[in-house]
């Protein structure tokens, strides 16, 4: 990896010299040198192009909070050996063409089943996961059923990349609606006093603690776009009328992309 390419990467993970050299585990002049032209080592090179490929899926890729803060440097070099292993099982399924069988995820029971196989996994506390669990009911796991448990992999990994995708996509709603709320519902029907204007203020500030609720709930598989159109139709009816780009933002990462997308 080229000095620019180390510097383009870091750029497009938004990462500071000090966090990449905290999460690489090596000091401020190392990195500098590498930044400055000197070649970059494969595993960091590796650690990089994992991480990017999880980011353009919206996977979470960097150790959670408490590990970051107390400089836990055998944690994060677990959390860079998986994230590394992660990105490379998502590489191998698409390499194949995509996952052979459709996988049904259960984000609030935390399994991805298909027929009489189920994998579990648990959340990690960067708000991804890992696969816990493979059972079947008819009959023994074999290491013949590798390739099955990387479309389980990939389908977990989508599952989540929607759920944060959906999050994000609510949030930003509700972001909206809340700093509007007093001034974009003068446009909606005539209202008779100042209080009647207060009260529907109000109303509307209601509906986006609803919208960071929903987001919430939208994180463990439970948010519905049914939920969401009851709640953006409250809006209408109080005259508030959110940018169309956030509601279709809404409604493509709840009502779902294509499965390529994933790769674009």
């Amino acid at each position: 990896m080229s000095s620019v390419e180390f510097v383009e990467h870091l750029s497009v993970l938004r990462l500071s010299q000090a966090e990449a050299s905290q999460l690489l585990g090596i000091s401020d002049r190392t990195l500098r040198r590498w930044a400055e032209g000197e070649s970059v080592p494969g595993p960091v090179e590796a650690a990089l192009r994992a991480w990017r490929s999880l980011d353009q899926r919206q996977l979470p890729w960097k150790p959670d909070t408490m590990s970051l803060l107390a400089n836990d440097q055998d944690q994060m070099e677990r959390m860079e050996a998986y994230d590394r292993d992660l990105a490379q099982v998502l590489i191998e399924v698409e390499a194949r063409g995509g996952p052979a069988n459709p996988w049904t995820v259960d984000l609030a029971k935390d399994t991805a089943s298909f027929g009489p196989a189920e994998v579990g996994f648990y959340r990690l506390r960067n708000g991804g996961f890992s696969p816990t669990t493979y059972r079947r009911r008819d009959r023994t796991p074999s290491i013949d059923d590798n390739p099955d448990i990387q479309d389980a992999v990939y389908w977990i990994a989508d599952s989540f990349s929607k759920a944060r995708a959906s999050n994000k996509a609510l949030i930003a709603i509700a972001d909206y609606v809340r700093r509007h709320a007093a001034t974009t519902v003068r446009d909606g029907p005539a209202l008779a006093t100042p209080a009647d204007k207060a009260r529907t203020t109000q109303h509307v500030a209601l509906i986006a603690d609803e919208l960071d609720a929903l987001a919430v709930s939208a994180l463990d598989g439970k948010a519905r776009y049914a939920q969401f159109e009851g709640l953006l139709g409250q809006l209408h009816r109080l005259g508030f009328f959110p940018e169309i780009s956030l509601v279709s933002g809404v409604a493509q990462s709840m009502v779902g992309l294509p499965r390529s997308a994933l790769n674009q």
